[in-house]
């Protein structure tokens, strides 16, 4: 196109040529260690998490400060013990909860989700994101993905706000991962975060 061409030469915008035919496929088995690291690569991804440092921490921090700090030197060591104990025990609560609630929805998954027995095939291609395991098919449209998040492990391909299928990098060689950067970027523009 005679416009593209013309941004080319004058103002240095490089576009991706991706073959029409194009499809990227990748075959693993489900593994309960690896799915615990996806779901923590999507914690972090989520912008609500800030709530659990904001309740793990600044809050019990808060309370300590103005129940213990602001009179420290009128209550004994012991009794500044038990007024910081169930503060910190709180704090703790919630930073333990997500990588718990992790552990413990991973541990399950293989028993609670019968499509994760068997290989697990995720293609990518012009199309979109094609997921097979066990008895399940799904197909996702790029128009259908909210947006595609590269971590050091892992392509998340969101379906929607909180929820997404995730391509292991382990199980494509380098030449295949930028092949995959490069049809994301070209099907995602302004919808994905990734790492190169």
């Amino acid at each position: 196109h005679w416009r593209m061409y013309f941004l080319r030469c004058w103002f240095g915008v490089q576009t991706l040529q991706i073959p029409r035919a194009m499809a990227l496929t990748a075959e693993f088995d489900f593994d309960s260690r690896e799915y615990y690291r996806v779901l923590r690569d999507a914690w972090w991804q989520d912008p609500n998490r800030w709530f659990v440092w904001l309740f793990g921490l600044a809050i019990p921090a808060a309370i300590i400060w103005f129940r213990v700090g602001r009179h420290w030197d009128d209550i004994s060591p012991w009794e500044a013990f038990w007024n910081v104990l169930p503060w910190v025990l709180l704090g703790a609560f919630y930073l333990m909860l997500a990588p718990t609630t992790h552990w413990a929805v991973a541990r399950k998954a293989l028993a609670n989700d019968p499509s994760l027995r068997g290989p697990q095939s995720r293609t990518v291609d012009e199309n979109g994101l094609h997921v097979r395991g066990a008895g399940f098919a799904q197909d996702f449209a790029w128009s259908d993905l909210v947006r595609v998040v590269e971590t050091a492990g892992f392509f998340l391909f969101y379906y929607n706000n909180r929820a997404a299928h995730y391509l292991p990098k382990r199980v494509l060689d380098p030449p295949v991962i930028e092949q995959v950067r490069q049809l994301i970027r070209a099907k995602l523009p302004g919808r994905a975060v990734l790492l190169k």
